[in-house]
């Protein structure tokens, strides 16, 4: 399992090379420029805490696991439970990350960046790693082996960077089924409409069921409504979590604090 990470790894790293290259070659402005390196910096650090947090995760996953109400023997229904299962936890989780206060302190990070490229699939926050897996342990409960999530995982991951792109177009009824890049711009955008809208992880599945799939079309405005035009990494990192805490202060009771942190964000 971890040598396929390694592998992914190095995968994502020669796709962004390349494409900085690319823009290098085609004088690409100091501002984006500047993004791509500090979506770079973001990425090292979630790939270092990722590997740390694997182990937390195969941890937990395997003590849920040893507990499970039953554990059926491998097979390909198995399998397509397993990935159903996964994307419906990814989607909830993703939701989530958007319209919980606290969760978006983190979140936010991925989405403040006004280019849409690979380095932007790199640029993450790595405090989410900490709790993010507490997510998927009750798979293991009800009988999903450990392996499999972290299989799932890593596929959704690497699918996940390389649908950070303009350079692919509008995919048909692909675009309906999958988490394409046309459905991503359209994720990472602030333009109203777009707001909240296809949360998924590989597929579109959940987006359709729970109304939150949205098709690109109208060019969409990447970043966040109140962007933060800064390239130094711990503001990047923290400057939500500022806010949450400056906030919060002047909030009188403990019950108005929990809901607060509980409530969207703006």
């Amino acid at each position: 399992m971890f040598t396929f990470d390694l592998i992914g790894l190095l995968f994502v790293l020669i796709a962004f090379l390349s494409e900085f290259i690319l823009l290098l070659l085609h004088n690409c402005d100091k501002k984006l420029k500047k993004d791509m390196f500090a979506n770079f910096s973001l990425g090292l650090s979630i790939m270092v805490v990722g590997l740390f947090e694997k182990g937390l995760a195969f941890g937990l996953f395997s003590l849920a696991y040893h507990c499970a109400v039953f554990t059926p023997s491998p097979s390909i229904w198995l399998w397509v439970a397993a990935f159903f299962s996964c994307e419906f936890i990814y989607y909830l989780f993703h939701l989530l990350g958007h319209k919980i206060r606290i969760f978006w302190a983190a979140h936010v990070t991925h989405h403040s960046s006004r280019y849409f490229n690979f380095s932007v699939g790199l640029r993450n926050n790595f405090i989410f790693l900490f709790y993010r897996f507490i997510f998927w342990s009750p798979l293991c409960f009800f009988g999903i082996p450990p392996e499999m999530i972290l299989f799932f995982e890593s596929i959704t991951a690497i699918q996940n960077f390389l649908i950070h792109t303009e350079k692919v177009g509008k995919l048909g009824v692909l675009d309906w089924i999958f988490n394409t890049p046309s459905n991503h711009r359209v994720h990472h955008a602030s333009n109203p409409e777009y707001i909240d809208k296809n949360l998924g992880g590989i597929l579109m599945l959940y987006d359709h069921l729970f109304g939150t799939y949205q098709k690109e079309t109208v060019p969409p405005v990447y970043g966040i409504t109140h962007n933060i035009d800064t390239n130094t990494q711990l503001e990047i990192l923290i400057h939500e979590y500022v806010h949450v805490v400056s906030e919060i202060s002047k909030i009188k009771t403990v019950a108005a604090k929990f809901r607060y942190l509980l409530s969207p964000p703006q």
